[in-house]
């Protein structure tokens, strides 16, 4: 469970590193295969970010910056019928589910073999799992999954789009 808090010092490390690797390759004059290849991996890993970033802000119960991880247009279909629509309603929506309300003590985790990323140019998606751990227990209380679409605006990677669904917890 603590997992998460001392990792997240290194991944953000960690992409800092990827971003001078990829600046030091392109000033050197590299080939534009291999900047191509080396933006490619860039771009999945600050697409992988956003899943990181996603489960810390449930964790944390931030809103600030589970909102900053969204598009001012995005939409979010939680299930049938139930779909968000821009930032202010996505925000409504987190702020009134389970994982935020003051007397839910959960860590959100996941299991990084189930993170899928694709990319295409400025526009990528994004597929992980969410386990809610009750922090006093150590049970998983509950377990859905989310399909993202992501696109690159003003250089950074957001959502623009969610569908949640469901999992089963299995290897």
């Amino acid at each position: 469970m603590f997992r998460r808090r001392w990792l997240g010092g290194v991944l953000t490390a960690g992409a800092v590193a990827v971003g001078a690797l990829a600046l030091a390759l392109s000033a050197c004059g590299g080939s534009t295969a291999v900047n191509s290849e080396l933006q490619e991996q860039v771009d999945k890993f600050l697409i992988g970010e956003i899943e990181r970033d996603f489960h810390e802000a449930l964790s944390r119960k931030d809103i600030d910056q589970m909102m900053g991880l969204w598009s001012e247009n995005a939409t979010f279909t939680a299930g049938p019928g139930k779909t968000a629509t821009g930032k202010r309603q996505i925000e409504q929506f987190w702020l009134k589910s389970k994982a935020f309300e003051p007397s839910t003590e959960w860590v959100s985790d996941h299991p990084a073999y189930k993170l899928r990323v694709t990319l295409s140019g400025d526009r990528g998606t994004l597929h992980f799992e969410c386990h809610f751990v009750d922090v006093d227990t150590g049970a998983v209380e509950q377990v859905t999954a989310g399909d993202f679409d992501v696109s690159r605006i003003d250089g950074r990677w957001l959502i623009t789009n969610m569908v949640g669904g469901t999992a089963e917890l299995s290897p």
